[in-house]
């Protein structure tokens, strides 16, 4: 059976997101890591213009890009600078230590983090949910307009913590079932 474009957020994380995004209304909206989310953008956002989702997986963004026909959608598949080698592609724990390297050595994504910039947009929302979120954390966040809301998925992983921008007023949703969300707003 084919790997599904699933939400991995439970349906109260689903709805807070539901009620911030309605606040906001954004028009342009950034998302680093494709798949449950896009669609999720894409269905509850109607006055959504453009959103741009970032994805290193290059079979993973082809099924999204299979899956997902909305012309909103701005999909780029941007592979890894470092990707893993077979071994870490073929055994599931080096595999995740190629991805927690990821989140330490900004090299092995950089043209992944950096791509959104080459793109000359300010964003009304971001999505911090795939891969080296710490560098996506601070590369977003230029991208954010003043009063912009970030999304930090997964939340619950102390090692993101220090990596959130100073100065932002921060709200860690609680309670979570399947991934802690973080709600970060750039002052304006």
């Amino acid at each position: 059976m084919a790997e599904q474009l699933t939400v991995y957020m439970g349906p109260s994380e689903q709805a807070t997101l539901r009620a911030a995004l309605h606040l906001v209304a954004p028009r342009r909206l950034l998302e680093s890591g494709a798949g449950g989310s896009t669609r999720f953008f894409l269905s509850a956002v109607p006055e959504l213009e453009r959103l741009v989702s970032i994805e290193h997986d290059g079979e993973w963004a082809a099924k999204v890009r299979a899956d997902i026909r909305d012309p909103r959608l701005d999909l780029h598949h941007v592979p890894a600078d470092i990707p893993p080698t077979a071994a870490e592609q073929r055994d599931r724990k080096k595999r995740q230590a190629w991805d927690a390297r990821a989140e330490h050595d900004p090299a092995i994504l950089r043209s992944y983090v950096e791509r959104p910039r080459s793109l000359g947009i300010e964003f009304d929302v971001i999505l911090v949910d795939g891969r080296a979120r710490r560098y996506c954390l601070a590369e977003g966040y230029s991208l954010l307009r003043a009063g912009g809301l970030m999304i930090l998925h997964d939340a619950q992983r102390v090692d993101y913590h220090d990596a959130i921008p100073g100065g932002a007023r921060v709200a860690f949703i609680e309670p979570w079932e399947q991934g802690q969300v973080c709600l970060i707003v750039k002052p304006g």
